[in-house]
């Protein structure tokens, strides 16, 4: 409450979040219309459910557009019907960009790096998810809140994605492996961290046998679902955790070593889209 109270004092967009099925979601208004928002960071738009737009078209006020349009999340195949580019109030920031209206998924996603403050139009995000909560920063707040914090440098992907470059290091089974490379910020993965088996980096991490995959098997069918490493000791963007799993799998329309999911950000970070810049706070 005092975070928020303080937030607030500063005229930051404050918004509560919760966790359901390892996402987590905000309740808010998109120009007046209630809504339940999925944080997101790997989406190329708003997504938008069709049921959603024609409950709420009159105060949405878009201009909307036909399409065809295909989206492949890593749960499947989603059919754009509408496109729109839009700037609508999100409480008390603001959603500019693309909106994608689906006809087969009825959640609504928001991708942070799309989100402006209302006084200054700043493209600045603050995840605190220990606090379950995210803000919507003014230019003027980020030195103080920056202060003392880790900067890295952000780039995107063909789809979008902000990722970061930085070094890996697992110890594992009494051996120890560093690679670099990048990592996307994905606030739709509940993992702390997930690694690509097409990045030929990762590839070299298990290639000699010492750190060794386990398998993860349905328990009805015997059948392979996931492999994964348990870590004695992980260090990445110079945070170092201990006993953790990490689930590794194929993503072959993707270069990047893997994913850095919504367990890494219980520690504050800033995101600064304007300036490409990521920030982790101690």
């Amino acid at each position: 409450l005092f975070l928020g109270q303080y937030c607030m004092a500063q005229t930051e967009a404050v918004f509560k979040l919760t966790l359901e099925h390892g996402h987590f979601y905000c309740e808010t208004t998109l120009n007046g219309a209630k809504a339940k928002l999925m944080l997101e960071s790997g989406v190329p738009g708003l997504m938008m459910s069709e049921a959603f737009y024609e409950a709420h078209k009159d105060s949405l006020k878009m201009e909307v557009k036909e399409s065809d349009e295909k989206i492949r999340y890593l749960g499947g195949l989603r059919h754009v019907k509408y496109t729109a580019q839009a700037r609508l109030r999100m409480g008390d920031a603001i959603f500019e960009g693309p909106v994608k209206i689906t006809s087969d998924d009825n959640e609504l996603k928001i991708p942070i790096q799309m989100l402006h403050h209302p006084q200054d139009n700043s493209s600045i995000v603050k995840i605190y998810l220990a606090k379950s909560q995210f803000c919507v920063c003014s230019r003027d707040a980020l030195q103080k809140l920056t202060r003392e914090a880790s900067d890295w440098n952000l780039t995107y992907n063909q789809f979008g994605m902000p990722d970061i470059t930085t070094s890996l290091t697992i110890s594992a089974g009494g051996y120890q492996k560093t690679i670099t490379g990048k990592f996307i910020a994905d606030m739709g993965n509940a993992s702390l961290l997930f690694l690509n088996k097409c990045n030929a980096s990762v590839e070299n991490l298990f290639s000699d046998g010492k750190i060794s995959l386990k398998d993860a098997r349905d328990k009805r069918t015997g059948k392979v679902v996931a492999q994964g490493v348990y870590a004695e000791e992980l260090t990445i963007c110079k945070r170092m955790y201990e006993n953790v799993s990490v689930g590794v799998s194929t993503f072959k329309s993707l270069e990047e070593c893997g994913f850095l999911g919504l367990k890494f950000f219980t520690m504050p970070a800033i995101f600064d889209f304007d300036e490409d810049k990521l920030y982790l706070c101690t």
